[in-house]
């Protein structure tokens, strides 16, 4: 059964990233996360009957799950829950995006007991996108939000260099397998790893930058728990090291921007 969800109380990029940017200075514990049609996937199977096993089976693999490894699916799918249940603010997708296994998006809000939650575009990441061979983001709010800061990283990109543009420095960066990695798996063990890392550090950094896939849910939640401010932002990252093949909306970025300097 579908929620009667209000779409009208879904914020805009920029309403959230303001939110992002007065829990900064405000020093407020808070997670900003977003739940994208792959994580509807790994949540729904089973329960929903759109969803094939196929299409789950993909989705482990580009989370570097093993398909026998049940435990870890099914305490990955609690952190996941409790993480959009508690956080800040949760990105999902407006209703003119609502196609493919985004279609069925009120349908998992009413099954995990999301509905009384603050909800914003799900592309707010992409306002941190670089803009090609320029050291500078697609939104002033963005680089309000990343300049001046001590910063904890979660993610497989070595983003030094560009931060310095910000006058920021990273404190420490952590490391989980990259998406659809070859003989790199996730597990447990490496989660919990990072767990206790974020621990460690969390009082040491302003805020968090999470480009970690699923995992960055839980992982945003986890610093929220830890008195920190974590924000996924998702393969925004990829684009400060200049790599913009990973995702459709980065390669039409970067065409674009070829097109326009021809």
């Amino acid at each position: 059964m579908k929620t009667a969800l209000d779409n009208s109380a879904i914020l805009n990029q920029d309403q959230c990233l303001q939110i992002i940017l007065s829990s900064i200075l405000n020093k407020e514990p808070s997670s900003f996360i977003r739940k994208g049609d792959g994580e509807n996937i790994f949540l729904g199977y089973k329960k929903l009957p759109k969803i094939p096993f196929l299409k789950y089976r993909k989705k482990l693999i580009h989370f570097n799950i093993r398909i026998w490894d049940r435990q870890f699916q099914t305490l990955l799918k609690k952190e996941f829950t409790e993480a959009c249940r508690s956080a800040t603010i949760l990105g999902i997708s407006p209703p003119e995006h609502r196609h493919g296994f985004w279609s069925i998006e009120e349908e998992i809000i009413s099954m995990l007991s999301l509905e009384n939650i603050q909800y914003a575009d799900v592309n707010f990441h992409m306002e941190f996108i670089k803009l090609p061979r320029k050291n500078k983001l697609m939104n002033p709010i963005a680089e309000d939000i990343i300049r001046n800061r001590k910063i904890g990283i979660i993610s497989h990109c070595a983003v030094e260099n560009f931060l310095n543009h910000y006058n920021s420095k990273v404190i420490v960066r952590l490391e989980i397998p990259k998406r659809r990695a070859n003989f790199q798996r996730m597990t447990l063990k490496k989660y919990d790893v990072v767990l206790s890392e974020i621990k460690k550090y969390c009082s040491l950094v302003d805020i968090w930058l999470v480009a970690a896939g699923i995992y960055a849910k839980p992982f945003c939640e986890y610093i929220r728990q830890n008195e920190g401010i974590g924000i996924d932002i998702g393969s925004s990252m990829d684009s400060w090291i200049n790599e913009y093949h990973s995702r459709g909306h980065l390669r039409r970025l970067m065409k674009e921007y070829n097109i326009k300097n021809i």
